[in-house]
């Protein structure tokens, strides 16, 4: 019975165990060619996941605000204290289409005590609704409701209610609180808090009270400060600018913390810093090629007896040619996948380093072996092709 010739599957499955072989029995040069690729490609998936990261770490810092934030200052320009119009803050929302809500703010600095334990603290008073919009979690208690706007009740920072508490004493909701020469009675403890770039003051050591009697430990009569949410969409560059001309005051100028420019800003910085990285990686791995490309010509050269015999058994052109790709594609993709794992784990020894959250992109994976592979088609390509034009009868002659 004839057979027929076999399919291109189970010809496509012996070329690659035969090119299997072949690497093999090559040794050092196919291990020297393949730590070429392993480190080329190990470098552009550890540059992209460390990008990654960053890009995740850089949204952190608006996790519980979000980016569509502004952080009003006022600053002094004279001796006087910097206030912000009350008046003017309450109409920005209806005198501007791309402010959502605005929260008045007074913010300062005074000497908490308790018993006899004293610490410096930020003092902040803002409306009930900041706990809610600053996302601030509490530990003990409850948060200031609006009824008690000169009730002297305070929210603290679960750091300084630790710097207050003493062995046998510790700080609990109902503790009474000095602030200069006045007694604020503790009606909650927050949990700790990571800062953020958009906190008007540092959370784990403030003392949160409402506006009603701010005056009591806050130099001037008024807000210093604002947290201006906008609505989706809005340019918060062109908000800043309008409210900085509209809230300046004879004595006060105004610096306003845009979320969405600073996240811009981080990003575009870390951008730069990944495209040169990879860059990097990039040559690397064309550094790998170049020896990939090397080791098939030299294969090439030390197996013309065996391409000539092939030739003059049947083997066409097109069929040496496949054989070597696959030897240069088999030989990266290994590689390429070495390198993906080693990429890995250089991704999670800087995440470790840098104190972030572990994090894998997983295009980046399969990107590794699939422009390892690649590689080793291009740079495979020319040795195939010279293996391809060699004269049976020649060779063989010659041998």
């Amino acid at each position: 019975m004839i057979q027929g010739r076999p399919s291109f599957a189970d010809r496509l499955r012996d070329t690659a165990l035969e090119a299997l072989q072949n690497l093999r029995a090559q040794g050092r040069r196919s291990a020297l060619a393949l730590l070429g690729i392993v480190i080329g490609t190990a470098s552009i998936i550890a540059m992209l996941n460390s990008g990654d990261m960053a890009q995740r770490e850089s949204l952190k810092l608006f996790a519980k605000m979000g980016v569509d934030m502004l952080l009003v200052r006022a600053v002094p320009t004279g001796d006087r204290p910097p206030l912000l119009s009350g008046a003017m803050l309450a109409d920005l929302p209806e005198r501007d289409s791309a402010i959502a809500k605005v929260l008045p703010l007074a913010t300062g600095r005074a000497k908490a005590r308790i018993g006899g334990r004293s610490a410096d603290a930020d003092t902040i008073a803002a409306p009930p609704e900041l706990a809610r919009t600053a996302a601030l979690p509490l530990a003990q208690g409850r948060h200031l409701v609006a009824a008690e706007s000169c009730a002297g009740s305070a929210v603290i920072g679960d750091g300084l209610a630790q710097a207050l508490s003493a062995p046998a004493a510790p700080v609990v909701p109902g503790s009474m609180l000095l602030l200069g020469d006045y007694g604020f009675t503790i009606v909650g403890i927050l949990a700790p808090i990571a800062p953020e770039t958009l906190d008007p003051v540092r959370y784990d050591t403030a003392v949160l009270t409402l506006p009603g009697c701010a005056r009591r430990i806050i130099p001037g009569d008024g807000p210093n400060g604002a947290l201006i949410s906008l609505r989706p969409g809005a340019d918060a560059r062109s908000v800043a600018e309008r409210l900085t001309a509209a809230l300046a005051s004879p004595g006060t100028s105004v610096t306003i913390l845009d979320a969405q420019s600073i996240l811009a800003t981080m990003q575009a910085q870390k951008a730069v810093h990944s495209r040169l990285l990879t860059a990097i990686g990039a040559v690397s791995l064309l550094v790998g090629g170049i020896g990939v490309m090397n080791v098939m010509l030299m294969s090439v050269m030390e197996r013309q007896r065996e391409i000539g015999l092939r030739a003059a058994t049947g083997a066409t052109p097109d069929d040496i040619v496949v054989l070597f790709l696959v030897e240069a594609g088999l030989l990266t993709l290994v590689g390429g996948a070495a390198g993906s794992a080693l990429g890995a784990a250089v991704s999670f020894a800087i995440a470790a380093g840098s104190g972030w959250d572990f994090h894998i992109a997983p295009w980046t994976l399969a990107l590794g072996p699939a422009s390892a592979g690649a590689m080793g088609l291009v740079f495979g390509l020319y040795p195939a092709l010279s293996a391809s034009r060699l004269d049976p009868i020649t060779v063989l002659r010659a041998d």
